[in-house]
């Protein structure tokens, strides 16, 4: 590996640590303002100056990224959509006073999120070797993120019209009988809400079955190594000394 490929290659770790760290920063800004509110001296204005400075990082990432590749057009084709993930909506609708629902301003804040789950992904890729690894990784990655902004939503939106809806914790016994399809006897109100539970009850069906393949065959593996070890081991280490013993 040439010195300039390798220092490429650690530019796009440091840039790719650095996006899911912020993303992380701003998935807390986002559960304190959801859990707390004005309580807490965190309003929406303070919210929207943190996404706001994180998006202009995000587009700075991009363009780094996008000098450092060497197909240039392929490279820009293929992950443009990261440009309309790195945009700060609720401060630009905010700044301009363009007339919009709470609960779309608040939808619009996980838009950024998921420039950081991109980023995650590209960091495992150059981190871990193992491809399957890397991708039950970033499989797990987008579970536990849906699973928690599902419950972010379902929430914001059914708390107060929902009667069964009284703390985060009914949320949470919601989406864990959801995601795991078993079902849970609190029923969804609001369209937002029957639209969280359709989608947690989909990742459910569709990861949950990737996990069980992924363990399963992380079993076998080393079932067969322990199988090898213990045939290598078996194995007489002095040929002549073996022959001349069964002589």
């Amino acid at each position: 590996m040439s010195l300039i490929k390798s220092k490429h290659i650690n530019t796009e770790k440091t840039l790719n640590a650095l996006t899911v760290l912020l993303t992380i920063f701003l998935v807390v800004s986002i559960s304190i303002q959801t859990f707390m509110g004005s309580d807490s001296g965190f309003n929406q204005a303070h919210h929207n100056k943190i996404e706001f400075w994180i998006c202009i990082y995000f587009l700075f990432d991009f363009f780094i990224l996008f000098c450092l590749s060497k197909d240039k057009k392929r490279f820009f084709l293929r992950y443009f959509p990261l440009i309309i993930f790195s945009i700060p909506y609720a401060y630009l609708l905010d700044v301009f006073s363009i007339p919009i629902s709470a609960e779309m301003t608040y939808m619009l804040k996980f838009l950024p999120i998921v420039r950081g789950g991109v980023a995650l992904s590209f960091l495992t890729q150059l981190v871990v070797r193992n491809k399957i690894t890397g991708l039950f990784i970033s499989y797990v990655f987008i579970f536990a993120s849906v699973f928690y902004f599902q419950t972010l939503i379902f929430y914001i939106f059914e708390k107060g019209v929902n009667t069964e809806v009284q703390s985060y914790y009914d949320v949470l016994w919601w989406a864990a009988m959801t995601i795991t399809t078993v079902g849970s006897t609190i029923i969804a109100q609001t369209a937002v809400g029957k639209l969280a539970t359709t989608t947690l009850a989909v990742v459910g069906m569709t990861t949950l079955p990737i996990f069980t393949v992924y363990i399963t065959s992380l079993v076998q593996r080393f079932n067969q190594t322990d199988t090898l070890s213990v045939a290598t081991t078996a194995l007489p280490t002095d040929p002549a000394a073996s022959i001349e013993k069964s002589t």
